[in-house]
Protein backbone atom coordinates (compact mmCIF):
# COMPACT_ATOMS: atom_id res chain seq x y z
CA UNK A 1 0.00 0.00 0.00
CA UNK A 2 1.39 3.57 -0.77
CA UNK A 3 1.98 5.71 2.43
CA UNK A 4 1.29 9.49 1.95
CA UNK A 5 4.36 11.33 2.31
CA UNK A 6 2.86 14.72 3.34
CA UNK A 7 0.75 13.27 6.04
CA UNK A 8 0.99 16.07 8.28
CA UNK A 9 -0.48 18.70 5.67
CA UNK A 10 -3.82 17.30 6.24
CA UNK A 11 -3.78 16.61 9.35
CA UNK A 12 -2.38 12.97 10.19
CA UNK A 13 1.39 12.67 11.87
CA UNK A 14 2.96 8.78 12.11
CA UNK A 15 4.08 6.46 10.09
CA UNK A 16 1.62 3.85 8.97
CA UNK A 17 2.81 0.06 9.00
CA UNK A 18 0.77 -2.17 6.76
CA UNK A 19 3.10 -5.66 7.83
CA UNK A 20 1.82 -5.13 11.70
CA UNK A 21 2.20 -8.79 12.56
CA UNK A 22 2.91 -10.11 9.40
CA UNK A 23 0.09 -8.73 7.89
CA UNK A 24 -3.18 -6.42 7.01
CA UNK A 25 -5.59 -8.57 8.79
CA UNK A 26 -4.53 -8.41 12.02
CA UNK A 27 -7.02 -6.84 14.07
CA UNK A 28 -9.87 -9.80 12.51
CA UNK A 29 -7.38 -12.08 14.11
CA UNK A 30 -7.52 -10.64 17.79
CA UNK A 31 -11.26 -10.93 17.86
CA UNK A 32 -13.19 -9.05 15.04
CA UNK A 33 -13.44 -6.11 13.30
CA UNK A 34 -15.22 -2.55 14.34
CA UNK A 35 -17.75 -0.75 12.11
CA UNK A 36 -16.11 2.80 12.08
CA UNK A 37 -18.30 5.64 11.14
CA UNK A 38 -15.91 8.54 9.46
CA UNK A 39 -17.80 12.17 9.52
CA UNK A 40 -14.63 14.76 7.82
CA UNK A 41 -15.56 17.67 5.50
CA UNK A 42 -11.70 17.32 4.03
CA UNK A 43 -11.47 14.75 1.98
CA UNK A 44 -8.19 14.18 1.79
CA UNK A 45 -8.16 13.14 5.20
CA UNK A 46 -10.99 10.97 5.35
CA UNK A 47 -9.85 9.00 2.88
CA UNK A 48 -6.88 8.97 4.37
CA UNK A 49 -8.38 8.12 7.95
CA UNK A 50 -10.23 4.93 6.03
CA UNK A 51 -6.58 3.94 4.46
CA UNK A 52 -5.22 3.66 8.05
CA UNK A 53 -8.26 1.89 9.26
CA UNK A 54 -9.01 -0.62 7.07
CA UNK A 55 -5.25 -1.72 6.65
CA UNK A 56 -6.47 -2.48 10.22
CA UNK A 57 -8.81 -5.01 9.09
CA UNK A 58 -11.64 -2.75 10.10
CA UNK A 59 -14.84 -1.30 8.02
CA UNK A 60 -15.63 1.86 7.02
CA UNK A 61 -18.19 4.28 6.05
CA UNK A 62 -17.42 8.32 5.08
CA UNK A 63 -19.55 10.76 5.02
CA UNK A 64 -18.32 14.70 4.62
CA UNK A 65 -21.44 16.39 5.57
CA UNK A 66 -24.04 16.27 8.42
CA UNK A 67 -27.09 14.81 6.65
CA UNK A 68 -24.79 12.01 5.03
CA UNK A 69 -23.63 11.30 8.53
CA UNK A 70 -27.64 10.89 9.45
CA UNK A 71 -28.32 8.32 6.57
CA UNK A 72 -25.57 5.85 7.34
CA UNK A 73 -26.55 6.09 11.06
CA UNK A 74 -30.42 5.05 9.92
CA UNK A 75 -28.99 2.07 7.25
CA UNK A 76 -26.15 0.65 9.20
CA UNK A 77 -25.40 -0.13 12.95
CA UNK A 78 -21.46 1.50 13.86
CA UNK A 79 -19.44 0.84 16.77
CA UNK A 80 -17.51 3.99 16.19
CA UNK A 81 -17.90 7.18 14.90
CA UNK A 82 -15.31 9.37 14.22
CA UNK A 83 -16.73 13.24 14.17
CA UNK A 84 -15.27 16.71 12.76
CA UNK A 85 -16.43 19.35 15.68
CA UNK A 86 -16.69 21.73 12.87
CA UNK A 87 -18.01 20.25 9.79
CA UNK A 88 -17.98 23.84 7.34
CA UNK A 89 -20.93 25.17 8.42
CA UNK A 90 -22.59 22.64 10.15
CA UNK A 91 -22.20 21.51 13.73
CA UNK A 92 -20.36 18.24 15.11
CA UNK A 93 -21.56 18.30 18.48
CA UNK A 94 -25.27 18.15 17.45
CA UNK A 95 -24.51 15.35 15.40
CA UNK A 96 -22.52 13.88 18.15
CA UNK A 97 -26.10 14.49 20.13
CA UNK A 98 -28.03 12.55 17.34
CA UNK A 99 -25.62 9.90 16.95
CA UNK A 100 -26.34 9.02 20.89
CA UNK A 101 -30.33 8.94 19.98
CA UNK A 102 -30.34 7.10 17.04
CA UNK A 103 -27.29 4.54 18.21
CA UNK A 104 -26.76 5.20 21.74
CA UNK A 105 -24.39 1.73 21.69
CA UNK A 106 -21.99 3.70 19.26
CA UNK A 107 -18.49 5.19 20.84
CA UNK A 108 -17.92 8.42 19.81
CA UNK A 109 -14.60 10.35 19.38
CA UNK A 110 -14.64 13.96 18.23
CA UNK A 111 -11.66 15.66 16.15
CA UNK A 112 -10.69 19.26 15.71
CA UNK A 113 -7.73 21.52 14.89
CA UNK A 114 -9.34 24.02 16.94
CA UNK A 115 -9.26 22.87 20.46
CA UNK A 116 -11.51 24.84 23.59
CA UNK A 117 -12.71 23.91 26.49
CA UNK A 118 -16.18 24.61 26.23
CA UNK A 119 -15.99 21.79 23.53
CA UNK A 120 -13.94 19.25 25.00
CA UNK A 121 -16.03 19.48 28.37
CA UNK A 122 -19.51 19.80 25.73
CA UNK A 123 -17.97 16.43 24.12
CA UNK A 124 -17.52 14.60 26.89
CA UNK A 125 -20.45 15.70 28.33
CA UNK A 126 -22.26 14.58 25.81
CA UNK A 127 -21.44 10.80 25.47
CA UNK A 128 -18.03 11.55 23.70
CA UNK A 129 -15.29 8.48 24.38
CA UNK A 130 -12.38 10.77 23.59
CA UNK A 131 -11.56 13.77 21.89
CA UNK A 132 -8.55 14.40 20.21
CA UNK A 133 -6.50 17.08 18.24
CA UNK A 134 -5.38 17.68 14.92
CA UNK A 135 -2.72 16.66 13.26
CA UNK A 136 -3.95 13.31 14.19
CA UNK A 137 -1.25 11.30 15.52
CA UNK A 138 -1.81 7.46 13.73
CA UNK A 139 -0.28 5.35 17.12
CA UNK A 140 -2.51 7.56 19.47
CA UNK A 141 -5.87 7.12 16.73
CA UNK A 142 -4.80 3.34 16.28
CA UNK A 143 -4.01 2.70 20.38
CA UNK A 144 -7.89 4.76 21.04
CA UNK A 145 -9.48 2.35 18.21
CA UNK A 146 -8.28 -0.73 20.60
CA UNK A 147 -10.03 0.36 23.13
CA UNK A 148 -12.87 0.85 21.43
CA UNK A 149 -12.70 -2.92 20.30
CA UNK A 150 -11.94 -3.59 23.97
CA UNK A 151 -14.81 -2.11 25.63
CA UNK A 152 -17.60 0.40 23.91
CA UNK A 153 -18.64 3.24 26.12
CA UNK A 154 -22.18 2.69 27.19
CA UNK A 155 -24.97 5.53 26.56
CA UNK A 156 -24.80 8.63 28.22
CA UNK A 157 -27.49 11.24 29.21
CA UNK A 158 -28.23 14.13 27.51
CA UNK A 159 -26.49 17.28 28.74
CA UNK A 160 -28.97 19.80 30.41
CA UNK A 161 -26.00 22.12 31.61
CA UNK A 162 -25.62 25.32 29.46
CA UNK A 163 -22.62 26.01 27.97
CA UNK A 164 -20.33 27.91 29.75
CA UNK A 165 -17.76 30.18 28.29
CA UNK A 166 -14.08 29.92 29.80
CA UNK A 167 -11.65 32.28 30.39
CA UNK A 168 -9.23 29.62 29.42
CA UNK A 169 -7.74 30.53 26.10
CA UNK A 170 -5.57 28.12 24.18
CA UNK A 171 -5.38 25.37 21.12
CA UNK A 172 -2.07 23.69 21.83
CA UNK A 173 -1.27 20.27 22.70
CA UNK A 174 -0.38 21.29 26.03
CA UNK A 175 -3.60 22.41 26.79
CA UNK A 176 -5.54 20.12 25.16
CA UNK A 177 -4.41 17.63 27.63
CA UNK A 178 -5.92 20.66 30.46
CA UNK A 179 -9.21 20.33 28.94
CA UNK A 180 -9.36 16.58 29.11
CA UNK A 181 -8.03 16.66 32.61
CA UNK A 182 -11.01 19.22 33.65
CA UNK A 183 -13.78 17.92 31.68
CA UNK A 184 -12.96 14.28 33.05
CA UNK A 185 -12.66 15.40 36.60
CA UNK A 186 -15.23 18.38 36.78
CA UNK A 187 -18.13 16.03 36.88
CA UNK A 188 -17.05 14.07 40.04
CA UNK A 189 -16.25 16.07 43.71
CA UNK A 190 -12.34 14.87 43.53
CA UNK A 191 -9.65 16.93 45.23
CA UNK A 192 -7.77 18.14 42.74
CA UNK A 193 -4.16 19.84 42.82
CA UNK A 194 -3.11 22.48 39.98
CA UNK A 195 0.66 22.75 39.62
CA UNK A 196 2.34 25.39 37.65
CA UNK A 197 4.26 28.39 37.32
CA UNK A 198 3.17 31.77 38.53
CA UNK A 199 1.14 33.44 36.30
CA UNK A 200 0.17 30.60 34.18
CA UNK A 201 -3.22 30.58 34.95
CA UNK A 202 -4.13 27.68 37.69
CA UNK A 203 -7.17 29.95 39.51
CA UNK A 204 -8.94 29.52 36.05
CA UNK A 205 -8.37 26.02 36.07
CA UNK A 206 -9.99 25.66 39.03
CA UNK A 207 -12.72 27.96 38.75
CA UNK A 208 -13.47 26.19 35.22
CA UNK A 209 -13.63 22.68 36.91
CA UNK A 210 -16.26 24.49 39.17
CA UNK A 211 -18.14 25.96 36.39
CA UNK A 212 -18.59 22.72 34.91
CA UNK A 213 -19.15 20.69 37.95
CA UNK A 214 -22.46 19.91 39.37
CA UNK A 215 -21.96 22.55 42.27
CA UNK A 216 -21.20 25.06 39.58
CA UNK A 217 -24.14 27.40 40.68
CA UNK A 218 -22.82 27.37 44.03
CA UNK A 219 -20.10 29.48 45.46
CA UNK A 220 -17.14 29.44 44.24
CA UNK A 221 -14.07 31.21 47.05
CA UNK A 222 -10.16 31.27 46.23
CA UNK A 223 -8.24 31.89 49.12
CA UNK A 224 -4.23 32.81 48.70
CA UNK A 225 -2.94 30.94 51.58
CA UNK A 226 0.08 33.39 51.38
CA UNK A 227 -1.25 36.43 51.32
CA UNK A 228 -2.51 36.30 55.14
CA UNK A 229 -1.01 35.58 58.70
CA UNK A 230 -2.00 32.12 59.69
CA UNK A 231 -4.32 33.17 62.75
CA UNK A 232 -6.34 35.11 59.99
CA UNK A 233 -6.04 32.92 57.92
CA UNK A 234 -7.42 30.15 59.81
CA UNK A 235 -10.46 32.21 61.35
CA UNK A 236 -11.60 33.14 57.80
CA UNK A 237 -11.54 29.27 56.46
CA UNK A 238 -12.70 27.65 60.11
CA UNK A 239 -14.43 30.95 61.39
CA UNK A 240 -14.37 31.86 65.43
CA UNK A 241 -15.56 32.13 68.83
CA UNK A 242 -16.56 35.06 70.68
CA UNK A 243 -13.37 35.78 72.69
CA UNK A 244 -10.86 33.57 70.57
CA UNK A 245 -8.53 36.26 69.87
CA UNK A 246 -8.12 39.64 70.08
CA UNK A 247 -10.46 41.72 68.08
CA UNK A 248 -12.69 38.81 67.64
CA UNK A 249 -15.89 40.46 69.92
CA UNK A 250 -18.39 38.21 67.63
CA UNK A 251 -19.29 34.76 66.07
CA UNK A 252 -17.54 34.43 62.91
CA UNK A 253 -18.60 31.73 60.28
CA UNK A 254 -15.66 30.81 58.08
CA UNK A 255 -15.78 29.77 54.39
CA UNK A 256 -15.93 25.98 54.76
CA UNK A 257 -19.73 26.86 55.86
CA UNK A 258 -20.53 29.72 54.37
CA UNK A 259 -19.36 28.28 51.13
CA UNK A 260 -22.05 25.17 51.37
CA UNK A 261 -21.99 23.27 48.40
CA UNK A 262 -19.74 25.19 46.60
CA UNK A 263 -15.76 24.97 45.82
CA UNK A 264 -13.03 26.33 48.37
CA UNK A 265 -9.85 26.88 46.11
CA UNK A 266 -6.30 27.03 47.84
CA UNK A 267 -4.07 29.04 46.42
CA UNK A 268 -0.46 28.58 47.08
CA UNK A 269 -0.86 25.80 49.16
CA UNK A 270 2.40 25.41 49.50
CA UNK A 271 3.21 27.90 51.67
CA UNK A 272 1.44 26.86 54.97
CA UNK A 273 2.82 25.44 58.19
CA UNK A 274 2.54 22.09 59.31
CA UNK A 275 -0.24 23.45 62.23
CA UNK A 276 -2.48 24.95 59.71
CA UNK A 277 -1.94 21.52 56.78
CA UNK A 278 -3.11 19.29 59.92
CA UNK A 279 -6.39 21.37 60.20
CA UNK A 280 -7.29 20.94 56.51
CA UNK A 281 -6.13 17.48 56.53
CA UNK A 282 -9.12 17.03 58.82
CA UNK A 283 -11.59 18.57 56.90
CA UNK A 284 -10.93 16.68 53.95
CA UNK A 285 -11.06 13.48 55.69
CA UNK A 286 -13.52 13.96 58.18
CA UNK A 287 -15.30 16.86 56.08
CA UNK A 288 -15.64 18.57 59.80
CA UNK A 289 -14.54 22.14 60.63
CA UNK A 290 -14.30 23.77 64.26
CA UNK A 291 -13.91 27.11 64.45
CA UNK A 292 -11.17 28.44 66.69
CA UNK A 293 -11.82 29.04 69.84
CA UNK A 294 -14.40 26.13 69.91
CA UNK A 295 -14.56 21.96 70.66
CA UNK A 296 -17.71 21.26 68.28
CA UNK A 297 -16.98 20.09 65.47
CA UNK A 298 -19.58 21.27 62.64
CA UNK A 299 -20.10 19.17 59.66
CA UNK A 300 -19.36 20.76 56.01
CA UNK A 301 -19.99 20.20 52.47
CA UNK A 302 -17.70 21.60 50.32
CA UNK A 303 -15.08 20.55 47.61
CA UNK A 304 -11.45 21.49 47.86
CA UNK A 305 -9.37 22.73 45.06
CA UNK A 306 -5.65 23.15 45.77
CA UNK A 307 -2.76 25.34 43.52
CA UNK A 308 1.06 25.42 43.79
CA UNK A 309 3.97 26.80 42.06
CA UNK A 310 6.39 25.04 44.35
CA UNK A 311 7.27 21.62 44.23
CA UNK A 312 5.64 19.83 47.11
CA UNK A 313 7.73 16.44 46.61
CA UNK A 314 11.13 18.34 47.34
CA UNK A 315 9.01 20.10 50.48
CA UNK A 316 8.05 16.63 51.48
CA UNK A 317 11.52 15.59 51.24
CA UNK A 318 12.29 18.76 53.31
CA UNK A 319 9.71 17.84 55.82
CA UNK A 320 7.93 21.08 55.09
CA UNK A 321 4.67 19.69 53.45
CA UNK A 322 2.61 16.76 55.00
CA UNK A 323 2.89 13.65 52.99
CA UNK A 324 -0.71 12.59 53.75
CA UNK A 325 -2.16 15.74 52.93
CA UNK A 326 -0.24 15.61 49.66
CA UNK A 327 -1.70 12.50 48.59
CA UNK A 328 -5.00 13.32 49.89
CA UNK A 329 -4.97 16.64 47.69
CA UNK A 330 -3.54 14.89 44.96
CA UNK A 331 -6.36 12.54 43.44
CA UNK A 332 -6.24 13.81 40.21
CA UNK A 333 -3.08 16.53 39.51
CA UNK A 334 -3.33 19.05 36.41
CA UNK A 335 -0.21 20.47 35.56
CA UNK A 336 -0.87 23.84 33.63
CA UNK A 337 1.89 24.47 31.22
CA UNK A 338 4.29 27.75 31.59
CA UNK A 339 3.44 30.19 28.40
CA UNK A 340 7.00 28.76 27.08
CA UNK A 341 5.81 25.22 26.98
CA UNK A 342 2.75 26.73 25.04
CA UNK A 343 4.18 29.64 22.71
CA UNK A 344 1.83 28.53 19.54
CA UNK A 345 -0.92 29.54 21.59
CA UNK A 346 0.60 33.28 21.63
CA UNK A 347 -0.74 34.43 19.02
CA UNK A 348 -4.30 33.62 19.97
CA UNK A 349 -4.16 34.91 23.61
CA UNK A 350 -2.09 38.31 22.30
CA UNK A 351 -5.81 38.41 20.28
CA UNK A 352 -7.98 37.66 23.27
CA UNK A 353 -6.56 39.92 25.83
CA UNK A 354 -6.69 42.83 23.25
CA UNK A 355 -10.87 41.73 22.16
CA UNK A 356 -10.78 42.04 26.42
CA UNK A 357 -9.47 45.40 26.87
CA UNK A 358 -11.64 46.73 23.92
CA UNK A 359 -15.06 45.47 25.62
CA UNK A 360 -13.71 46.42 28.88
CA UNK A 361 -12.83 49.77 27.36
CA UNK A 362 -14.73 51.14 24.56
CA UNK A 363 -12.56 50.89 22.37
CA UNK A 364 -11.13 49.16 18.96
CA UNK A 365 -7.87 48.84 19.09
CA UNK A 366 -5.76 46.22 16.40
CA UNK A 367 -2.63 44.65 16.33
CA UNK A 368 -0.86 43.82 13.23
CA UNK A 369 0.76 40.80 11.84
CA UNK A 370 4.52 41.76 12.21
CA UNK A 371 3.80 42.91 16.36
CA UNK A 372 1.93 39.42 16.89
CA UNK A 373 5.11 37.69 15.85
CA UNK A 374 7.45 39.60 17.43
CA UNK A 375 5.12 38.70 20.73
CA UNK A 376 6.07 35.25 19.62
CA UNK A 377 9.49 35.66 20.21
CA UNK A 378 9.93 36.53 23.56
CA UNK A 379 10.10 35.51 26.68
CA UNK A 380 7.61 35.85 29.25
CA UNK A 381 8.82 34.59 32.61
CA UNK A 382 5.57 35.97 34.01
CA UNK A 383 3.67 33.46 31.73
CA UNK A 384 0.46 34.39 30.36
CA UNK A 385 -0.24 36.93 32.55
CA UNK A 386 2.84 39.51 32.06
CA UNK A 387 1.41 38.49 28.25
CA UNK A 388 -1.96 40.35 29.22
CA UNK A 389 -0.27 43.05 31.42
CA UNK A 390 2.41 43.56 27.91
CA UNK A 391 -1.21 43.93 25.40
CA UNK A 392 -2.88 46.21 28.05
CA UNK A 393 0.29 48.61 27.77
CA UNK A 394 0.67 48.73 24.66
CA UNK A 395 -3.24 49.25 23.65
CA UNK A 396 -3.37 52.10 26.31
CA UNK A 397 -0.38 53.74 24.99
CA UNK A 398 -0.96 53.02 20.94
CA UNK A 399 -1.73 56.11 19.49
CA UNK A 400 -3.35 55.04 16.22
CA UNK A 401 -5.42 52.44 18.07
CA UNK A 402 -3.29 49.40 15.97
CA UNK A 403 -0.56 47.80 18.18
CA UNK A 404 2.81 47.62 16.09
CA UNK A 405 6.17 46.91 16.56
CA UNK A 406 7.22 50.09 17.85
CA UNK A 407 4.27 50.13 20.08
CA UNK A 408 5.96 46.88 21.69
CA UNK A 409 9.60 48.36 21.16
CA UNK A 410 8.12 51.83 23.19
CA UNK A 411 7.16 49.46 26.36
CA UNK A 412 10.44 47.22 25.88
CA UNK A 413 11.75 48.14 28.98
CA UNK A 414 9.24 46.47 31.16
CA UNK A 415 9.09 43.51 28.70
CA UNK A 416 11.29 40.66 28.02
CA UNK A 417 13.68 40.36 25.02
CA UNK A 418 13.81 38.65 21.85
CA UNK A 419 15.56 35.37 22.43
CA UNK A 420 18.89 34.64 21.84
CA UNK A 421 20.57 31.56 20.70
CA UNK A 422 23.50 32.07 23.09
CA UNK A 423 21.14 33.15 25.97
CA UNK A 424 19.48 30.24 28.61
CA UNK A 425 16.03 31.23 29.67
CA UNK A 426 17.81 31.71 33.19
CA UNK A 427 19.98 34.33 32.20
CA UNK A 428 17.48 35.70 30.11
CA UNK A 429 15.08 35.77 33.11
CA UNK A 430 17.60 37.17 35.39
CA UNK A 431 18.48 40.15 33.00
CA UNK A 432 15.05 41.02 32.78
CA UNK A 433 14.47 41.57 36.74
CA UNK A 434 17.63 43.17 37.19
CA UNK A 435 16.84 45.51 34.04
CA UNK A 436 13.25 46.15 35.37
CA UNK A 437 15.09 46.57 39.24
CA UNK A 438 17.43 49.49 37.79
CA UNK A 439 14.51 51.19 35.75
CA UNK A 440 12.08 50.94 39.32
CA UNK A 441 15.25 52.63 41.20
CA UNK A 442 14.56 48.97 43.27
CA UNK A 443 11.28 49.28 43.94
CA UNK A 444 10.68 45.79 44.70
CA UNK A 445 6.47 46.56 44.52
CA UNK A 446 6.90 48.37 41.13
CA UNK A 447 9.53 45.76 39.76
CA UNK A 448 6.78 43.27 40.32
CA UNK A 449 3.69 44.96 38.89
CA UNK A 450 5.59 45.64 35.60
CA UNK A 451 7.21 41.98 35.21
CA UNK A 452 3.45 41.39 35.71
CA UNK A 453 3.99 39.15 38.75
CA UNK A 454 3.30 38.84 42.37
CA UNK A 455 5.88 40.83 44.81
CA UNK A 456 5.91 37.39 46.44
CA UNK A 457 6.93 35.97 43.66
CA UNK A 458 9.75 37.96 42.60
CA UNK A 459 11.08 37.28 46.03
CA UNK A 460 11.16 33.71 45.32
CA UNK A 461 12.53 34.06 42.15
CA UNK A 462 15.01 36.42 43.09
CA UNK A 463 16.54 33.59 45.38
CA UNK A 464 16.68 31.00 42.80
CA UNK A 465 18.59 33.26 40.43
CA UNK A 466 20.61 34.62 43.01
CA UNK A 467 19.79 38.47 42.89
CA UNK A 468 20.37 40.34 45.52
CA UNK A 469 17.15 42.67 46.45
CA UNK A 470 18.72 44.54 49.35
CA UNK A 471 18.08 47.73 47.63
CA UNK A 472 16.72 50.37 49.44
CA UNK A 473 13.17 51.26 48.44
CA UNK A 474 12.52 55.28 47.11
Amino acid sequence: MRVLSNCGEIGVVGPLNTARNGCIGYQQRMGGYLTILIVEDDRSLREFLRTVLETEGHVCKLAGDFQTAITNLQQDHFDLALIDIYLARENGLELLRRVKQIQPDCACVMMTARASLETVTASMTDGALEYIGKPIQIPDLLSLVRRVHGSVGGPAGESDQQQIESAIVGQSQKMLEVYRSIARVAPTDATVLITGPSGSGKELVARAIHQHSKRGRMPFVAINCAAMPETMLESELFGHEKGAFTGAVNVGRGVFETSKGGTLFLDEIGETSAGFQVKILRALQEKEVRRLGSSVSIAVDVRILAATNANLEQLMREKKFREDLYYRLTVVQIAVPSLAERGEDIPLLARHFLQQFNRANLRQVRIRKEAVEELAKMEWPGNVRQLQNAIDRAAIFSTTDEITTHDLQAISATEPTVKSQTETLRDAEKQQILRVLKDTNGNRSLAARRLGIERKTLYKKARRLGIDLDISEP
